[in-house]
């Protein structure tokens, strides 16, 4: 009798599960960013693939006034350039709509319904693709010593002759919903990584940025790596 109680138990845990999975993120898309930078000629490029889920939120949640859930996991792409030299777009840090839960909903508003859920059914099933508008750009950062999180420096996307030298230049940063897999491990063999995992913020790291109202007030993993519904 005990036993049977546990299988049904068990079977009505793993039923509400599904059911909740289905309920709550019933729209999930795969989107690729790609950094193009030309130097002296010659164009480097560098991609990393988010998967993003959105839903409708819990009753509770959205008694509090939020209806819908949002969720991403994946790692911030880079493009790796001449003499070690790398160019980070950061998962966080930019302007507001341009983290990735939410840039490909502002993107490619004019080609999704203008409200409602529905927007995500086009967008999770749509080959979209297009340059992203520099008002919408990520974060752009670089490093001095790569091993070392404490030297970033903020990359002026319109100057990057600044942080790498002459003859450098940001040609264009794309977002194209694939059906490519989730990128993994891309970052792992950065020492600066290893710093990170250890130190969740660096408060050495404090900067303002001029162009966005809010400051960027530290340098942490989840800006490289980021995993689950919020």
């Amino acid at each position: 009798m005990k036993k049977r109680a546990l299988i049904i138990t068990g079977v009505l845990i793993l039923a509400t599960l599904a059911y909740c999975k289905n309920f709550f993120i019933p729209y999930t898309w795969h989107q690729k960013m790609t950094l193009e930078v030309e130097v002296d000629g010659q164009l480097y490029t560098g991609s990393s693939v988010v998967e993003v889920n959105v839903g409708n939120s819990d009753p509770i949640t959205e008694g509090l006034g939020f209806p819908l859930q949002f969720g991403a996991r994946g790692e911030a792409a880079f493009v790796e350039l001449p003499e070690n030299k790398y160019l980070f777009a950061l998962l966080s840090g930019g302007p507001s709509d341009s983290g990735p839960k939410t840039n490909a909903v502002n993107i490619f508003k004019d080609q999704l319904p203008r409200t409602g859920i529905e927007r995500f059914e086009v967008l999770s099933a749509s080959p979209l693709k297009r340059n992203i508008p520099r008002s919408h750009y990520p974060l752009l950062v670089t490093f001095t010593d790569i091993n070392d999180p404490e030297t970033v420096q903020k990359v002026d996307p319109d100057d990057l002759s600044a942080a790498f030298g002459p003859e450098v230049l940001l040609k264009r940063i794309t977002l194209e919903i694939t059906d490519e897999p989730m990128t993994e491990g891309s970052l792992e063999h950065f020492g600066l990584m290893k710093v990170l995992q250890v130190q969740s913020t660096l408060s050495g790291l404090v900067k303002f940025d001029e162009n966005y109202a809010d400051p960027i007030y530290y340098l942490i993993n989840k800006a490289f790596k980021i995993g689950g519904l919020q």
